[in-house]
């Protein structure tokens, strides 16, 4: 196998400028590809397009249109006079104005609705909707109360109808709409939606409104997008500049600093290029491809440097040095890409699409470092020597970084050979990390609620907040149901009665807070004997003519001769946990199954969609964790050929995140969307200090060393590059814990965490479990 492994690497070196040569030609093809690969931000790009969930989500858009809900909500103490509905109708209009928004629900649209219905309201002195006698008036009230305004009348809100298709355009022109009420420097422009004159118009003092909030699923899915690809940018820019910082500190040299920069460059860019030709688009968890890369670049890099160094100091010549260091760690970094690759892969298995392919585009990244430093490396290590040799450099590196290695590597010593000798103390440590283990995984609780991965002092949280305390619920979600063509008052009649068990349903205390449907308007528009004696459809009729914004969110066109669609409008709170979530929407799709009109009738929406999503992601991480563990065990096993060696080497590298899982559960913390993948992700992290010892600890048994002498030195000889990449590394995703986005600071601290055990296991329980074992 060495003499293989040495041929290869002469191979490499003799022919590196075709290398170079592959390299640039590939990256010319692939760099226009790369730069076409789009990030989509839309919720619908989480889900695989077989998954019933999304099908009914897509009916809804493709027959509602404009389907996702988002409230501005605010404070107006004398809302629920003439002034207070003028001043809503200012602010209608400017959320109407914005681009994207497919139509709108307010106070004032009520209010110019009963203008419509009943025409000699005007005779009242006041807006019709504020009058009190009218049944028309109070039944839009008592129906509308806790969608367009709060039970105290004190609270208003613009409920806008958003096209799924520029969702990210609208949110950002409602926010403009709420910073230019915050500052006070808007005169709302009303012509097109209001009868008002100009001075009439601008006597309107919008300052008496306040705690104005922006809220809505659509909202902190976009949130979340924003926050995560603002961090995903931060960890690639933080971890490249720390590992390479680490690879100049330790080994001096401006070529394996530059190897892993241009190495890393090369294989992000044909893995998007690679990405694109597959027509995928990146996706939520796809911004963290820079920083993975990085990881397994100048991890091998540190391995390749350290011997680099080692051959160079001792025989002098870059081309000697470059050939010892690939024929020995050829095989290794090869392993270690594969391992890393097989440990994503098995996200495949996942059903949530991002995660798969996130893990098909890790393993090609892997793939692409491997042939990388294959076609980039043996140029960059034989060409003439770029190692910092001036005389502060040579000074430092002679009194601080040279003692400092050799201390690593001394103290590196000292515990691998009393970990090796003292096989019991070992074996008792184990036992204790499996009764920790034991009793944490029992206390492992799941926080699903996606309110909860935003930090409780966030501006959007505290939104939340308000408006649940104020209206209720949050939460938007619909019932889809099949109507006739002709809907008449015995169908309406029947929907009434699904709405009143909806609105029946208790769930732990988790209940509806609002369900609202056109048979809901039919009613009350039956409240006057006039409007009673006509037919249901001339009754409707009439809604499309003064609402047609509610009733086209609420009925389609029939889609056949014999049928259409009816939708109803439900609310409830968003800071549920996982567990009455997923539990209310069971119930709600029992009541509807069980109702006369809901036999093939859908419960679907943005809220739904995100329980469903986020209780799929924490499922999903156990799969992907066993399906990675047995893939890296097969490749371990056909690599070195013992399947004794595979499954220690796996045990040990499955412990950094059982333990750091555990911890979260002893500590009272519960897993979220951050910590549901940890548990796969930290195996194609933490296999690389496995492979490289097993690596070295076989070229030592080769050469006649005793078991216990091979274990202790192969692990000292890692002991180096190991600590100072788990050092940068530690800083480099620990850097994350500052982020807005609690998933993604979670996922930083508990990397953090599994690289410091995973370096920890590997080199002190690793040697004396294989030297025991063999």
């Amino acid at each position: 196998m060495l003499n293989y492994q040495k041929r290869i690497a002469e191979w490499l070196i003799q022919y590196r400028w075709i290398g170079i040569v592959l390299a640039l030609l590939t990256f010319a093809v692939a760099w226009p590809s790369a730069q076409k690969l789009e990030f989509d931000r839309s919720i619908t790009a989480m889900f695989d397009p077989s998954d019933p969930t999304l099908q009914s989500y897509q009916q809804l858009q493709s027959e509602f249109g404009g389907n996702a809900v988002v409230m501005l909500v605010y404070h107006d103490a004398d809302l629920w006079s003439d002034d207070g509905i003028a001043r809503n109708q200012a602010i209608t209009a400017q959320v109407a104005a914005v681009e994207g928004v497919t139509g709108v629900l307010s106070p004032s649209v009520l209010n110019a609705a009963v203008k419509q219905i009943r025409p000699g309201s005007f005779l009242t002195g006041s807006e019709p909707l504020l009058n009190r006698r009218d049944p028309i008036s109070r039944g839009f009230d008592q129906m509308f109360v806790g969608y367009t305004h709060s039970p105290d009348h004190a609270h208003g809100a613009v409920v806008a109808m958003l096209d799924p298709g520029n969702t990210q355009a609208a949110i950002q022109g409602m926010r403009d709409v709420v910073s230019g009420l915050e500052s006070n420097d808007t005169n709302p422009d009303r012509s097109s939606t209001s009868e008002t004159t100009a001075d009439e118009q601008n006597a309107i003092d919008l300052t008496l409104i306040d705690d104005i909030d922006l809220v809505g699923e659509p909202v902190l899915i976009e949130e979340a997008f924003a926050l995560i690809e603002r961090d995903g940018v931060w960890l690639a820019t933080l971890t490249l500049s720390l590992l390479s910082l680490v690879v100049l500190v330790s080994l001096l040299d401006l070529r394996l600093v530059a190897l892993s920069i241009v190495v890393i460059g090369w294989a992000v860019t044909m893995t998007q290029a690679t990405m694109q030709w597959m027509g995928t688009e990146l996706s939520l968890v796809s911004t963290i491809l820079a920083a993975i890369t990085t990881v397994i670049t100048v991890t091998s890099v540190l391995h390749i440097g350290v011997r680099f160094r080692i051959v160079r100091r001792r025989q002098g010549s870059s081309r000697t040095a470059a050939f010892t260091a690939l024929s020995m760690l050829m095989l290794p970094i090869a392993l270690t890409c594969a391992t890393d690759a097989a440990g994503f892969a098995a996200l495949g298995v996942s059903r949530i699409l991002p995660v798969r392919q996130f893990g098909i585009m890790i393993a090609i990244a892997a793939t692409a470092v491997l042939l990388g430093l294959a076609l980039i490396g043996p140029l960059l290590l034989s060409a003439p020597s770029m190692a910092l040799l001036s005389s502060p450099f040579t000074r430092i590196r002679r009194s601080f970084l040279e003692p400092l290695q050799r201390a690593i590597h001394r103290g590196c010593l000292i515990v691998a050979k009393f970990s090796v000798q003292h096989f019991t103390w070992i074996a008792i440590a184990c036992l204790a990390m499996s009764v920790f283990i034991a009793l944490g995984w029992q206390r492992v609780e799941t926080e699903t609620s996606f309110l909860k991965n935003f930090r409780d002092d966030s501006s959007l949280v505290k939104s939340y907040e308000r408006v649940e305390d104020e209206f209720g619920g949050a939460g938007v979600w619909d019932v889809l149901i099949d109507a006739p063509a002709e809907v008449g008052s015995s169908f309406l009649k029947k929907v009434r009665k699904l709405e009143h068990e909806l609105r029946r349903v208790d769930v732990d205390g988790a209940r509806l807070s609002k369900v609202l449907s056109l048979a809901d308007a039919d009613s009350v528009l039956s409240r006057v004997t006039l409007m009673r004696l006509l037919a249901a459809k001339t009754r409707l009729a009439g809604m499309q003519q003064t609402m047609p914004v509610f009733y086209q969110a609420l009925m389609t066109e029939p889609l056949d001769e014999e049928t259409r669609r009816l939708r109803l409008m439900i609310r409830s709170e968003e800071d549920l946990d996982a567990n009455q979530k997923m539990k209310l929407i069971a119930e709600v799709e029992r009541v509807v199954a069980a109702s006369e009109v809901g036999k093939t009738a859908k419960v679907t929406g943005y809220y739904v969609l995100m329980a469903r999503l986020i209780d799929g992601l924490i499922d999903d991480g156990w799969r992907c964790f066993f399906a990675s563990a047995v893939l890296v065990w097969l490749l371990l096993v056909v690599s070195g050929r013992s399947i004794k060696r595979a499954t220690i080497a796996l045990a040990i590298n499955l412990l950094p995140a059982l333990l750091v899982i555990s911890a979260i559960g002893l500590l009272g913390s519960k897993v979220n969307m951050g910590s549901a993948m940890i548990a796969a992700v930290s195996i194609g992290l933490s296999i690389d200090g496995s492979v490289h010892f097993l690596a070295s600890y076989r070229r030592m048994i080769a050469r006649g060393r005793s078991t216990k002498q091979s274990a202790t030195h192969a692990s000292a000889a890692i002991g180096v590059p190991m600590i100072f990449a788990t050092l940068a590394l530690v800083i480099g995703f620990g850097g994350l814990a500052t982020s807005e986005f609690v998933p993604t600071a979670t996922f930083g601290v508990l990397v953090a965490a599994t690289l410091v055990v995973g370096t920890i296991v590997n080199l002190t329980v690793l040697p004396s479990l294989i030297a025991k074992a063999d």
